[in-house]
């Protein structure tokens, strides 16, 4: 009995099918998620977010188009991706508007100061009792 040869590689461009777009789509989208609470993840999330979408619907057409059942990992891979795309992309928004960083503790360095502008005057009552207005002490 002669052994069977293994089935010959596929070629480099050959087109995978909906099953391995999905994973791809998945391990983007939940990579991008898990990355986000790291400063270099949230740049990356921006890249996986938008990697994961594009696959995932791909993966999910051809597998309706195929009618192949492997579009649980597209879907997931979409949704992972989205959350990672919007989530990062927010952040990073309000990080170059000043809304989350933004250093301003002016309001609590200067309690003399109003926001308005108004100067108020604060005095220490060294006296040991408090003055009310109008003169009367208590």
């Amino acid at each position: 009995m002669a052994a069977s040869s293994p089935p010959a590689p596929a070629a480099a461009g050959a087109r995978q099918g909906p099953a391995g777009l999905g994973t791809k789509a998945m391990v983007c989208g939940i990579v991008g998620v898990t990355l986000l609470p790291t400063v270099y993840g949230i740049v990356l999330s921006v890249l996986l977010g938008p990697a994961a979408l594009v696959l995932g619907l791909v993966a999910r057409s051809r597998a309706r188009r195929e009618g192949a059942a492997a579009g649980r990992n597209a879907v997931i891979g979409i949704a992972t991706g989205a959350v990672a795309f919007a989530v990062a992309a927010a952040v990073i928004v309000l990080t170059l508007t000043g809304v989350i960083f933004s250093g301003d503790d002016d309001e609590e360095e200067k309690p003399a100061e109003r926001r308005d502008g108004q100067r108020v005057q604060v005095m220490a009552d060294r006296s040991g009792t408090l003055s009310w207005p109008g003169g009367g002490a208590g």
